[in-house]
């Protein structure tokens, strides 16, 4: 079979679109180290080769198509390449945000740094679920919240900024009160000196 050069371009970018899907997709997962776009590419391109040898079998399975239903076959190379990556990206996603190797490791007495790059992003990126937080500002004021899936904490390296979707006041009897006509915030970096995590027991809304 020969390849002409329009094949080249369309096996190329198909090769290194799974790469940059599944990349992406991890990144929602865990909070990627900072890098430079030398290693971001390698790393891209080595999801690119473990995407292409785990689909191998279902490119060859339509290889038959390509003589007389071209257009056909293009498009089943496609789809089988994006579903196939966020697939395999949501595995990959999925182990590591679960640390399972790091666990398997552990047990064996092996040692390994933690792959998220800051506590920061290693605090947030585990809330799976709503919880209550008391940020305290560095003039002293404290913003009693509740940090859920409307919230978002930035897992950029320049800003930390965090958006709280439900702010509360606090009585004397440090109960939470719903306070109308304060819903949400936004705390900028510079303004925050402490964040504290409470379980769901710890406060008492009213």
């Amino acid at each position: 079979m020969t390849i002409d050069n329009f094949d080249t371009v369309f096996y190329t970018c198909i090769f290194l679109l799974s790469g940059f899907i599944i990349k992406s997709i991890v990144d929602k997962f865990i909070p990627p180290q900072k890098h430079n776009d030398i290693k971001y590419f390698f790393i891209c391109l080595l999801y690119s080769i473990i995407n292409c040898a785990i689909l191998s079998w279902a490119y060859v399975l339509i290889s038959f198509l390509r003589e007389e239903h071209l257009i056909i076959y293009w498009g089943l190379c496609v789809s089988i390449t994006i579903v196939g990556a966020v697939i395999i990206a949501t595995f990959i996603g999925i182990i590591r945000k679960i640390e399972l190797v790091k666990r398997i490791l552990l047990k064996l007495n092996i040692s390994i740094s933690n792959p998220i790059p800051t506590a920061w992003d290693y605090c947030f990126s585990k809330q799976n679920e709503g919880i209550w937080i008391i940020v305290t500002l560095k003039n002293g004021k404290e913003i009693y919240g509740l940090f859920d899936c409307n919230s978002f904490a930035s897992s950029d390296y320049e800003e930390r900024d965090l958006y709280i979707e439900k702010v509360y006041d606090i009585n004397d009897d440090m109960n939470w009160n719903d306070n109308p006509q304060s819903k949400e915030m936004l705390i900028c970096k510079d303004e925050i000196e402490t964040i504290e995590f409470l379980t769901g027991d710890d406060n008492d809304e009213q």
